[in-house]
């Protein structure tokens, strides 16, 4: 018999961490410490988690949205709604946290790794299929490369999150317009 795991507990681990990787950071972050905020054992963690890294990555992962965007046949609105569910709703928290693990990463370069292999790399492909559906289907542009592309996006999220200026639905929409004109095949 093959036994599940219970989503609350699951739930009070990855509160615990992401509350102990917020106030301590990677290093000083330990299993038992987030055992302990958790209310449960150390072996309630490592069947669930490898190692810390995976624990962080984890984490990471939930605090954004899943990205599984549809095939609407509309190239338009499955990138915007990657950019409005694909872009993190707290932009400074998030790139935070990101800053974190990119400060840890010459003590603990599993970290990055975990967070770039299980968190950075699905989703930019995920991204980058839509980008090139919409250039097998003739509505963008086939002479982008798609993950240039998606760059084009990301990139000006991160520059307004590190200026401090607003990230918001508005911002999205108006930015997200100006890509699509920037990607989007002439007819």
């Amino acid at each position: 018999m093959v036994r599940t795991l219970d989503p609350g507990v699951d739930d009070a681990i990855a509160a615990a961490a992401l509350a102990l990787l917020t106030e301590r950071g990677f290093a000083r972050m330990t299993i038992e410490a987030v055992a302990e905020a958790a209310g449960v054992g150390k072996p309630a963690i490592y069947r669930r988690f490898s190692d810390k890294a995976g624990l962080v990555a984890h984490v990471i992962s939930r605090q954004l949205p899943v990205l599984e965007p549809p095939d609407l046949g509309d190239s338009r609105a499955e990138l915007w709604g990657a950019v409005e569910h694909g872009l993190p709703a707290d932009g400074p928290a998030y790139v935070g946290l990101i800053g974190g693990l990119i400060a840890e990463q010459d003590c603990h370069p599993e970290l990055i790794e975990a967070f770039r292999r299980y968190v950075l790399i699905p989703r930019r492909a995920t991204v980058r299929s839509i980008i090139e559906r919409g250039q097998a289907r003739g509505d963008v542009r086939g002479d982008i490369d798609p993950d240039a592309a998606l760059e084009l996006m990301a990139g000006p999220f991160l520059a307004r999150v590190f200026a401090g200026l607003d990230t918001g639905r508005r911002w999205r929409r108006a930015a997200f317009e100006t890509w699509w004109e920037i990607l989007r095949e002439a007819k």
